[in-house]
């Protein structure tokens, strides 16, 4: 149901990191799902474990997955989101895609109670910018910022103004400046450019945080205040960011999901980030899951509180607690992502680890068993297309990295070729794109980065069918 993916807040943070480790990462970006898990790797290419059916998109293969297994050969996947029982994906061109239950009309195909076990093109646009898949409804935004959604409605979790289910994209108000989206369980949240909160569908438990608990058709703001960087929407409570990084949760708290200390639900935005001598714990990256919340401090710490039936917390037991409480000792967490009962998180090193329940294989570690503690999930190959390579993946080498603007790139043509050079963030957006007509031999080229915020950024080359992505570290 989450995505890792990178904060603007934790952009601001970013450059504190130390970036000696080693280790084994391969990943860019996870997403938890109800009892499965879909990422992709730094390469481009599509992975998918858990329970299956017709979950992770493997073309027929109906059986779960205890470790990651790649969906198809393509190479050219920007962003993924799992939701409870359909996933939604963009690929680096614009085009939408989606798999798994299509009951409500979620994978946007035109057709109720459908549903599809192949990674299927959502029509022929590709303009599609973000992704985020709830539970049996989508949200997406644009590249032009306009906001849509589809699915489930009964709610109003589609923010269209009506309870009408839709199996096709349809627009959400007439608005072109949406910036971030998140779909919970039964209510959306989303962040407009201006930076102000918004929300719409199930507000039973005060999960909009507006002091209220009437549910919405439509996007409504839910505070006055427009430094809003970062939002999570549970299943049914939320969490928010503010751009000094400060904590917020509100919502249902029956598990202490809300980690205020109390298993009180609140309907307005509960400031988590202040303790009873004024000192102010800054966060960077939040994710909701079912009845428990993951977020990682400035310091690059993980901590998680809440629901804990599964182990989900990795806190080495599967007691509930109602306060964060940190995840073992490392600090060089970055990403994280909370599921139904089960959680992922990735380190600097692009490493990823999971915990919590494990029954249908959603931990990829190769069992199917639950685990109360993080447990390292491996680099799987990747098996892509037999194409003839034109490019010589020994002789790349890009410097300076970390880099604070320029940075250079040297690589080995084995043929005339276009080449193209693409930067991506951490969320698959495209940062740049220059395409040109190389001859055989040492090619060098450069990418200006001054204009770009610190963090983890992805350059891909690419030369007829084959290509190459390593990851760049903007100081």
């Amino acid at each position: 149901m989450k995505k890792l993916l990178l904060t603007t807040v934790f952009a601001l943070f970013f450059s504190v990191l130390t970036f000696g480790q080693t280790g084994t990462g391969c990943w860019r970006m996870v997403s938890a799902g109800q009892n499965f898990s879909m990422g992709i790797k730094i390469d481009g290419t599509l992975w998918g474990w858990g329970q299956n059916g017709n979950l992770l998109g493997l073309n027929g293969n109906m059986a779960n997955q205890n470790l990651p297994i790649q969906i198809g050969t393509a190479n050219d996947w920007a962003t993924v989101s799992a939701g409870n029982v359909h996933t939604l994906a963009v690929k680096t061109n614009g085009t939408l895609w989606s798999w798994g239950n299509g009951q409500f009309g979620q994978l946007g195909n035109g057709i109720f109670n459908s549903a599809t076990w192949t990674v299927t093109q959502v029509g022929t646009a590709n303009d599609w910018l973000t992704v985020s898949a709830g539970n049996r409804f989508s949200l997406a935004i644009k590249t032009n910022g306009t906001l849509w959604s589809w699915g489930l409605n009964n709610l109003g979790q589609l923010g269209i103004n009506n309870l009408i289910d839709q199996n096709l994209p349809v627009q959400v108000g007439t608005a072109s400046n949406w910036f971030k989206i998140d779909a919970g369980n039964q209510h959306s949240l989303a962040i407009d450019n201006a930076g102000f909160i918004y929300a719409w569908g199930n507000n039973t438990f005060g999960q909009f945080g507006n002091g209220t608990n009437t549910n919405s058709l439509f996007p409504i703001t839910v505070s006055t205040s427009n430094n809003w960087a970062e939002i999570s929407a549970g299943w049914d409570h939320s969490m928010a960011l503010d751009s000094g990084g400060i904590l917020f949760t509100f919502g249902n708290n029956t598990n202490g999901q809300l980690c205020d200390g109390t298993n009180t639900a609140s309907n307005v935005m509960v400031p988590i980030s202040f303790s009873n001598s004024g000192v102010v714990t800054q966060y960077i990256v939040i994710s909701a899951g079912n009845s428990f919340s993951l977020a990682i401090k400035n310091d690059n710490t993980l901590w998680s509180g809440g629901f804990n039936s599964s182990g989900q917390l990795g806190l080495g037991n599967n007691t509930a607690v109602n306060i964060l409480n940190q995840v073992g000792t490392s600090n060089t967490w970055f990403a994280i992502s909370a599921g139904d009962v089960h959680s992922l998180a990735m380190e600097t090193t692009t490493s990823l680890w999971s915990t919590g329940r494990g029954i249908e294989g959603q931990l990829g570690v190769g069992t199917w068993v639950s685990n109360n503690t993080l447990q390292s999930v491996g680099c799987p190959t990747t098996t892509l297309s037999n194409n003839t390579a034109l490019l010589d993946k020994t002789t790349i080498s890009v410097y300076p990295n970390p880099t604070n603007n320029i940075v250079n790139i040297n690589y080995n043509l084995e043929d005339s070729s276009i080449v193209i050079l693409r930067l991506t963030n951490i969320q698959g957006q495209i940062i740049s794109e220059t395409k040109a007509d190389k001859s055989n031999g040492l090619q060098t080229d450069s990418i200006d980065l001054s204009n770009e915020s610190s963090g983890m950024y992805f350059l891909t080359i690419t030369s007829g069918n084959n290509s190459h992505t390593t990851k760049i570290i903007k100081q």
